[in-house]
């Protein structure tokens, strides 16, 4: 066994030292996590209502970073937008949703039009349709839990371990412009991880492997994409963080980011690739 002053030394390099807000980013994921899985597994309206939650609280902390002086009919139109997608998405239809996203997403554009035009407004219809593709997802009849289970697996262990790598091992920085944290060494741990998550849950599920590995992998750089982009968007916001909800994590946004583009990529890159469910 280790001594103590070897014990302390490992303790010291652990990334509760060198990131203060470890301890709560674990403390919320061993909430969450399980809260998560249990709710995608139980399936239907229940989890639907919750990505809708999730999604309301998404598009009021855009408005409030991207529109800090907007009056309440903004934050009305953006929740309602985003967790109505959610809802037609999941209950009726993808094209439905996708009707009421785009129809929110305007009547948005024209009340911030009123106060002088911003491109801005388009992160409503970001926002409702990563969450309503989500929850579409989650429905499709045959293959919708493991589908999401597949999804799951990829962004949360390239974002687990490339926040691990980067905190332990640092280097040179990703894109410092957007984030000064994000390393190359957390980026190629965080895609590695991705990938073998993603080609081993494949494998409970009888896919086909190779294009199991190509789709994990353009998922987990989604993935890393879309936690940048939300990172430079909140610079040009000068926030540091979309929220307070979440401890250790800031706010949903913080927390989905990465999950975000990467359910609007694995939406479309099995519209072009299928992965194989159902050749068992």
């Amino acid at each position: 066994m280790p001594s103590s002053s070897a014990a302390g030394a490992m303790v010291g390099s652990m990334p509760a030292r060198r990131d203060p807000v470890f301890r709560r980013r674990l403390i919320s994921a061993l909430l969450l996590g399980p809260l998560a899985l249990v709710l995608l597994w139980m399936g239907g309206l229940v989890f639907t209502a919750w990505v809708a939650a999730f999604a309301a609280a998404m598009a009021w902390e855009w408005i409030q970073m991207s529109d800090p002086k907007a009056p309440p009919v903004a934050y009305a139109i953006a929740c309602a937008t985003a967790s109505g997608a959610v809802l037609l998405a999941g209950e009726t239809s993808t094209q439905d949703a996708l009707f009421w996203g785009a129809a929110g997403t305007l009547a948005a554009g024209i009340e911030r039009w009123r106060r002088g035009w911003s491109i801005e407004v388009l992160g409503v219809l970001y926002v409702s349709l990563a969450a309503g593709l989500l929850a579409s997802m989650r429905a499709e009849a045959e293959h919708g839990l493991p589908m999401v289970v597949l999804l799951f697996a990829i962004v949360w262990a390239a974002d687990s371990l490339a926040y691990i790598a980067g905190t332990w091992l640092g280097g040179p920085k990703l894109v410092p412009q957007a984030s000064p944290n994000k390393t190359w060494s957390g980026f190629i741990a965080g895609l590695a991880a991705g990938t073998a998550a993603g080609v081993a849950a494949g494998a409970v599920f009888d896919l086909n492997l190779p294009v199991v590995a190509v789709f994990a992998a353009v998922v987990a750089v989604a993935s890393v994409l879309g936690d940048l982009a939300m990172s430079l968007f909140k610079r040009s916001f000068n926030v540091k963080d979309s929220g307070t909800l979440i401890p250790g994590h800031g706010g949903v946004l913080d927390r989905v980011d990465a999950l975000m583009l990467a359910v609007i990529t694995a939406v479309l890159f099995q519209r072009v690739i299928p992965l194989g469910w159902g050749m068992s």
